[in-house]
């Protein structure tokens, strides 16, 4: 009986790190459609907009950091030497968000979130430039399938409200959102390895938060826009976007690198655009275009291909080694 209890145990252990990464999607999935709702309905900046999820992000992880009697860890000595790498996974959170919620206002969710939650190519390139590691045949390939559907994407009309040059300005502003959150897990990965993951989650968010706000106050006094009065709906989204998103999306994908590989993670990423697509389609009247989703389905095929590339090699591998030594010519 203890045996059997042992083995369910094991069992659900394996499968729980999985369970996490789907409701981190799920969660991760309404990102877009909360931005878009308060631009659209409440006219919320975007910048102000990830300044607050930021915020509220940052107050409830450090939140559970007390909870989990783990704030001691931002005082700490060795914590103190690296602050310069949480203050640059803040900034780069800064960046990924503005030009990610900013980019929904230039193309559709659809292409956006497409474009955005292409880290696994960056990661397979940056890997190859800094730290040599080779890209086999079926990585090369995954790569340029994810290219050559972001080069169609991109000059493919999004919707019938934006033209081909704001077009071409959300794609771009996706991708920098891509290339920032990119470098933001390479961070997150090394310095989770030894770090609590509410008191780092704190730290980074509140750091972000503090980089926007910085940044929406030179903005403001450019173009007169609100920053603080909004009706208590508009707060509510904010911390929704915190709550979901943030909280459970973001923390768990950060969880989720100490639990399974890097490109397990990033492959359930991948989840997102799909997730919010179907969800645009019902909150924000957003139906993609045939060409769309072609587009974007070629994108996601290479960046599976190339995720999981190692893999294919290895599985080919072992099937020709099989091969052989079946081989009665050998024989």
């Amino acid at each position: 009986m203890e045996h059997n209890e042992e083995n369910e145990k094991s069992k659900f252990q394996l499968i729980f790190p999985f369970l996490l990464l789907l409701i981190a999607v799920v969660a991760v999935s309404f990102s877009a459609i909360i931005v878009v709702e308060l631009n659209v309905t409440y006219g919320v900046k975007y910048e102000v907009t990830a300044m607050y999820r930021t915020l509220f992000a940052g107050i409830g992880a450090l939140l559970l950091s007390f909870r989990k009697k783990k704030i001691n860890w931002i005082i700490q000595k060795s914590t103190l030497r690296k602050t310069h790498w949480y203050v640059l996974a803040g900034l780069l959170l800064a960046i990924h968000f503005a030009s990610w919620f900013v980019s929904l206002g230039f193309t559709s969710i659809a292409i956006s979130t497409t474009l955005v939650d292409t880290v696994p190519i960056f990661l397979a390139v940056f890997g190859y430039i800094f730290f040599k590691e080779k890209i086999n045949y079926f990585g090369m390939i995954g790569i340029g399938l994810a290219v050559m559907g972001g080069v169609l994407l991109a000059f493919s009309s999004s919707n019938g409200s934006t033209d081909q040059f704001n077009s071409l300005l959300g794609v771009v502003l996706s991708l920098i959102g891509a290339l920032t959150i990119t470098f933001y897990f390479l961070i997150g990965k090394k310095v989770l390895q030894n770090a609590p993951l509410w008191p780092y989650f704190a730290f980074v968010n509140l750091s972000s938060a503090f980089f926007l706000f910085i940044y929406c106050l030179i903005y403001n006094k450019f173009e007169n826009f609100e920053l603080f009065v909004f009706p208590l709906i508009v707060f509510v989204l904010f911390i929704l976007s915190a709550v979901g998103p943030s909280l459970i999306g973001h923390a768990t994908y950060n969880y989720s690198l100490k639990k399974l590989p890097a490109f397990v993670v990033g492959v359930a990423i991948l989840g997102e655009p799909i997730g919010a697509t179907i969800l645009a389609m019902f909150f924000s009247n957003q139906f993609p275009a045939p060409l769309t989703i072609l587009y974007a389905g070629i994108i996601l095929t290479g960046v599976i291909i190339t995720s999981f590339s190692p893999k294919i090699k290895k599985y080919i591998l072992k099937r020709k080694e099989k091969e052989k030594l079946l081989d009665p010519r050998d024989v």
